[in-house]
């Protein structure tokens, strides 16, 4: 089988996959506690005014219709139409989903980069003092909640040294020429959050994978030529070793989109976590909706990207 022919292959697969989050989300999202018909019509509301919300929105047909409905409108690109926000739901996802990606997309470039530096640097000197720092900073960092690390980010930069602002993206009265380094600080410690939370897993995978290979034959034979330490280590060690680390990071996207929508909520980034966050409390069922389905087909994106990039670095994955 040729690569082109798999990926082909991989993409069939996982569409029963995304038809079955999005029924399972419809079901979830309406089977849990709370209307959001009382929810919008306000506590001091009367019945008949409730009655008539829930005509309005459709939410008097039974449940297999409203499934219908939602599955028919959604293969039509149609998300439906936010409860609180009266708009269509397309738009206020794009419109979050911008500040989600750059939020994500930063710390995860960051994340990987020095996560597998400092893996294999830690493996490279296995056993010392290093490796041993190195690995313990890494599982207290791994233990810690990504609120908390947040919280305590922003008590340091923000509150005590006031280096940093502490919530949202922007500051009252910012220039448009200085616009680019006030988003900068404001994405600052939101990044640095999900960086602190994610990267043990690339330093613990790296590290791992690097001393397994370097006890390979071919790693013994690179040092029985002549070739120095660096070189066995960065160009045959650390290179075969890559591939779990890219693994890691395709399945690690669902932790962290999670990741991201507590940290968006603790700085107040209008991104899509915190949009979810919302409307969970006002019950607005087609924005949850919407954000959990987009959500999902970005991780499954992601892991398809994940797969193809695999089957460049190792083709015999095509063949199994």
């Amino acid at each position: 089988m040729n690569i082109g022919k798999y990926i082909i292959r991989r993409g069939i697969q996982i569409i029963p996959v995304i038809i079955f989050v999005i029924i399972f989300n419809f079901l979830l999202i309406n089977f849990a506690p709370g209307d959001p018909a009382t929810v919008l019509a306000g506590e001091d509301a009367t019945q008949e005014y409730i009655d008539e919300l829930r005509i309005e929105y459709g939410l008097d047909k039974p449940l297999h219709t409203r499934l219908a409905i939602y599955v028919g409108e959604l293969a039509k690109g149609d998300l439906g139409e936010s409860y609180t926000y009266k708009e269509p739901v397309t738009g206020v996802v794009m419109e979050k989903l911008k500040f989600t990606l750059m939020l994500i997309l930063l710390s995860e470039s960051i994340t990987i980069i020095i996560g597998t530096l400092l893996g294999a640097w830690a493996a490279r000197n296995e056993g010392n003092l290093l490796d041993n720092s190195i690995s313990n900073i890494s599982m207290v960092l791994y233990s810690l909640p990504v609120f908390w690390i947040g919280m305590i980010l922003m008590l340091f930069f923000a509150v005590k040294l006031q280096w940093l602002p502490s919530s949202g993206v922007s500051s009252l009265g910012s220039s448009t020429d200085s616009k680019f380094i006030d988003t900068a600080k404001h994405l600052t410690l939101p990044a640095a959050t999900l960086i602190l939370h994610q990267i043990p897993i690339y330093i613990k995978i790296t590290r791992s994978s690097v001393v397994e290979k370097a006890k390979e034959d071919y790693i013994k034979t690179a040092r029985a030529i002549g070739y120095s330490e660096k070189v066995v280590y960065r160009k045959h060690a650390l290179r075969n070793a890559l591939l779990p680390t890219i693994t890691v990071a395709g399945m690690s996207l669902s932790t962290l989109f999670t990741g991201a929508l507590l940290t968006e909520t603790v700085f107040s980034w209008p991104g899509m976590g915190r949009m979810i966050f919302d409307a969970v409390l006002e019950r607005d069922y087609p924005l949850i909706m919407g954000g959990f389905t987009v959500t999902t087909l970005l991780v499954i994106i992601g892991t398809l990207i994940t797969d193809i990039i695999y089957t460049y670095l190792d083709p015999r994955v095509v063949n199994e």
